[in-house]
């Protein structure tokens, strides 16, 4: 009987409707308005009409009609225009795309049904018709008796095309939402009906979509900047940090970069990570940072899938990147997406711009220390972008200004180009080819002079098979090197080199079931080669013998898979599984041990490799991240990964100088491994406008890489000899505080970090510290970090921020005795010691130019005060033998308050 009454419905329904647009009207008369004819259509047969008045403002009637219906009515007065309609039961609706069938898709077959796609994206720019969107009732798939449907698009930036992450979407009333993710897609899961849904960004304009959500269907939206400060919207986002199952994971974007203080007035952003908890920078004025009690070079850095070795200028005080290509930028501590391998820290994955204009745009920015310049040339509207960043300096100046002994007669100076292709020839395809080359040249209070080049290029190709099924493939090719050369002393001439090459392919496919279910799955491949060195002589009369280090090669390869999923509404998963293969690549010499123990005194022969793949390392790298939400503001969030890392780098300082020796694994030197256990609380406050969040970890490391009591790594062919394979053990608690919208937002946070190494070797030549653990050079327990920024108006914004950490771990000289009437001095433990605890803050004024909607350029101002109070933190120490006594020195880059200002020109 319920069948049969149903049925009964929906043929009445079906009838209905169908009555209604053969009904015989008769209405209007010449000269008669369109927007007259609807208010009758109304009145006189209760027929709603949908449209924006401009659209029909003109259109008037020709003759008066009778005995017509609707669709032929309608079809006669808008002959002519480009205005299409739509009759829905006792609606009409009228709209301005050119194919409706398209569109609204109503001819299919039921039985061949695909979900719909509603390409409602503005051709033209024309922001009237954008604000048109506003007024239409989108309507949204077809219905096939789905209970739960799904509307999906992407949301881009109407000036640029630029997609946007991070956008809330969401439905107020439901307290339901989603948030877009780095190519602007979103998803989100409903039962059938009519919704109106919102969009949010910080300094967008709140866009509003009304749609009739009939079945899976697309629904694109564009947002325009927002000039004017808006009140807070309340906003329950699916995707924020309490519903993230994913912990460890910051992201930044360009304009997050811009306001934060920084050395010499230059926007950094690798140096922002370091205001983040967990992570601390390897030094003031050095590049590199340690994350949860890493080393530097245990953090892949990426530029457009792209690894780069030195990512610095200027001895480390500048980002080897302009701020103004960045796009955004993801740090990953821990739950490291299961596509990325390859160090056991962290992952830094940098993106550079997306942006294809409508017409030509750049930017300019001088400062006393750096010049720099962005372009972005449109060359098919759309489809087609070039775009470019240049930057360069001009400090010699500067140094010659500072009273420093140790900077008499130094010189430093360096460019670089980064540019990128972006290439989208329809929607499901997106082509990038990606380059970045620079040019460092310094020299210190010596004739020897330092030149370093980094050249990273890489080509990436996103299709979409269909909106489930996705697929990245991405190729790179790195080259890092440098070379020292003195020619001052013409017997003594010389010049060294150093080169890291790095070749990768990489496939990844993500299979998206539905909102709270994906797959991801693909496999990688790298090739290496390091030159480690080459000594020659630099001049016809130099007495400098050639010593060449032989090259190493070898390959690292990987297959992944992973899924995220939600296992019972409140509690959502990920897992992933990833299995990683290395070998040394060719033939190549080793040195046989007695023993097996690497030691320059028990050396018992050089053998050749037999060629092939050799000194094979390969293992599992599983990864696994739970969240637990307790309610909307409230979560619990527990994670473990297992990361394997095969190239080293090595070096006897804390940070990452630009003449270190990369090295591969090899038969002594073991691939370093990764175990990290983390849990953590978060809380939204403040009606979601602030968040709260504690995480606690634990890492082991096997065989972190240590060096032996007065190591030598100068062009040495065993480095294995001076080398240890130790164990690490990290571990720590970090608290966070951070409102990120408004007029005054920031952060605050603090973290308890310890790191600790243990050699292996307990009586030998490796054995440090009788075999006991001892601090790592980069522990340092208490850190504690601000940042604040309040918008004074629209036109001036102030920040400051603070950071006071402990001191690096030292070793320094405790007794002194004399044998033979030679001195002799007797050190501490390894690391027994501390440098001074360090403190800095900062403050810098934004000042941007007149708000006028319509110029040809806009300025802006940026005038700083880096380390304000002229703190003379101490970077390092060390010792001299002077009339017979230890004397100890304290080396500050920066001991006074540095004032900075720049300028920029943006069309």
């Amino acid at each position: 009987m319920k069948k049969t009454l149903i049925l009964l419905i929906s043929l009445f329904l079906i009838n209905s409707i169908s009555a209604q647009n053969k009904m015989e009207l008769n209405i209007g008369y010449e000269g008669m308005s369109f927007i007259e004819l609807t208010l009758e259509l109304e009145s006189k047969y209760q027929i709603q009409t949908f449209y924006y008045e401009s659209w029909v403002k003109d259109i008037k009637l020709k003759k008066n009609y009778s005995n017509i219906d609707l669709q032929s009515l309608i079809t006669d007065v808008l002959s002519g225009t480009k205005i299409q309609f739509l009759i829905k039961g006792n609606s009409l609706i009228l709209t301005q795309f050119e194919n409706l069938n398209h569109e609204f898709n109503f001819q299919r077959k039921i039985n061949d049904v695909q979900p719909q796609v509603v390409e409602n994206e503005i051709l033209e720019n024309d922001l009237s018709i954008l604000q048109q969107q506003e007024y239409v009732i989108h309507e949204i798939g077809v219905a096939l008796g789905h209970k739960k449907v799904k509307v999906f698009g992407n949301i881009t930036l109407f000036e640029t095309g630029q997609p946007l992450k991070g956008v809330e979407v969401y439905l107020p009333n439901m307290r339901k939402g989603v948030t877009s993710d780095k190519d602007g897609y979103f998803g989100l899961e409903l039962t059938q009906g009519s919704y109106v849904l919102n969009f949010k960004h910080m300094g967008l304009k709140k866009t509003v979509r009304k749609i009739n959500l009939r079945g899976d269907g697309r629904l694109n939206v564009q947002m325009i900047k927002e000039a004017q400060a808006i009140k807070e919207v309340k906003v329950f986002a699916k995707d924020n940090n309490v519903k993230r199952t994913a912990m460890g994971i910051e992201h930044f974007v360009s304009k997050d970069i811009e306001s934060l203080p920084s050395a010499l007035g230059e926007p950094d952003i690798i140096k922002s990570t370091t205001m983040l908890p967990g992570v601390e920078s390897a030094g003031e004025g050095a590049i590199g940072f340690n994350v949860r009690g890493g080393s530097a070079d245990q953090n892949l850095i990426l530029i457009d899938n792209a690894p780069i070795y030195y990512p610095a200028h200027f001895f480390g005080f500048f980002s080897a990147f302009n701020n103004d290509m960045i796009q955004d930028a993801s740090l990953y501590k821990s739950s490291i997406p299961i596509q990325f391998g390859g160090r056991i820290s962290s992952t830094y994955d940098i993106h550079s711009s997306e942006n294809i204009a409508d017409e030509i745009n750049g930017k300019v920015g001088v400062s006393p220390i750096t010049s720099k310049a962005y372009l972005n040339l449109p060359l098919l509207k759309k489809k087609l972008s070039i775009m470019n960043s240049f930057r360069f300096t001009y400090s010699d100046w500067i140094i010659k200004k500072i009273d420093s002994k140790e900077l008499v007669d130094s010189k430093s100076n360096f460019y670089d180009l980064h540019g990128k292709i972006l290439y989208k020839p329809n929607f499901n395809n997106q082509i990038e080819l990606s380059y970045y080359n620079s040019k460092d040249e310094f020299q210190l209070h010596s004739d020897t002079v330092y030149n370093f080049n980094n050249f990273v290029s890489s080509i990436n190709w996103r299709y979409r098979f269909s909106e489930k099924l996705k697929m990245k493939n991405s190729a790179h090719f790195t080259s890092f090197s440098y070379d020292m050369a003195s020619n001052d002393i013409p017997s003594s001439a010389f010049k060294l080199t150093h080169q890291v090459k790095d070749i990768g392919f990489k496939s990844h496919l993500t299979y998206e079931k539905n909102v709270f279910t994906k797959f991801d799955f693909g496999a990688a491949a790298k090739y290496y080669e390091i030159s480690p060195g080459e000594l020659k002589p630099n001049s016809k009369s130099s007495l400098v013998t050639t010593n060449k280090i032989d090259i190493e090669k070898g390959l690292e390869t990987a297959i992944f898979a992973g899924a995220k999923f939600d296992l019972f509404g409140f509690i959502n998963a990920e897992a992933g599984f990833r299995y990683s293969l290395y070998g040394n690549l060719g033939k190549r010499k080793e040195a046989l041990y007695e023993g097996g123990i690497p030691n320059s005194l028990n050396r018992t022969e050089i053998q050749n490799t037999s060629g092939g793949l050799n000194n094979i390392y390969h293992g599992p790298e599983v990864r696994f991240s739970i969240n637990y939400a307790m309610n909307n503001n409230n979560s619990f969030k527990a994670s473990y990964n297992r990361t394997r890392q095969y190239i080293h780098l090595l070096s006897n300082t804390t940070s990452i100088s630009p003449t270190d020796t990369w090295k591969l694994s090899d038969r002594y030197l073991k691939p370093q491994i990764g175990d990290q256990f983390s849990m953590g609380y978060y809380r939204s406050i403040l009606g979601s406008l602030a968040e709260l969040s504690v995480e606690a970890y634990t890492k082991r490391v096997k065989n972190a890489k240590d060096y032996k009591d007065g190591a030598e790594l100068y062009l040495n062919k065993f480095t294995e000899t001076e080398v240890l394979n130790a164990d690490g053990k990290n571990y720590g608690v970090e608290f966070l505080l951070r409102k990120k919208s408004g007029r005054f937002n920031g952060m605050v946070s603090y973290s308890y970090s310890r790191s600790y190494l243990k050699s292996k070797d307990q009586t030998g030549a490796f054995a440090v510290n009788d075999g006991e653990w001892y601090r790592a050079p980069y522990d340092k327990p208490h850190n504690l970090k601000a940042f604040l920024s309040f918008k004074l108006s629209r036109r001036f914004i102030f920040s400051t921020n603070l950071v006071y950490h402990t001191g690096r771990p030292a070793t320094y000289p405790t007794a002194k005795y004399q044998i033979q009437n030679i001195p002799i001095v007797y050190y501490s433990k390894r690391n027994e010691y501390r440098l001074p605890n360090y403190f800095r803050s900062d403050i810098t004024l934004l000042v941007e130019g007149n708000l006028k909607k319509h110029k040809n350029y806009h300025t802006s101002w940026s005038f700083g005060i880096y380390n304000l109070t002229g703190q003379r933190n101490t970077y390092s120490s060390y010792f001299r033998i002077e009339d017979s006594n230890v004397v100890g020195y304290k080396l500050s880059v920066f001991g006074e308050a540095i004032p900075t200002i720049t300028y920029n020109i943006e069309f």
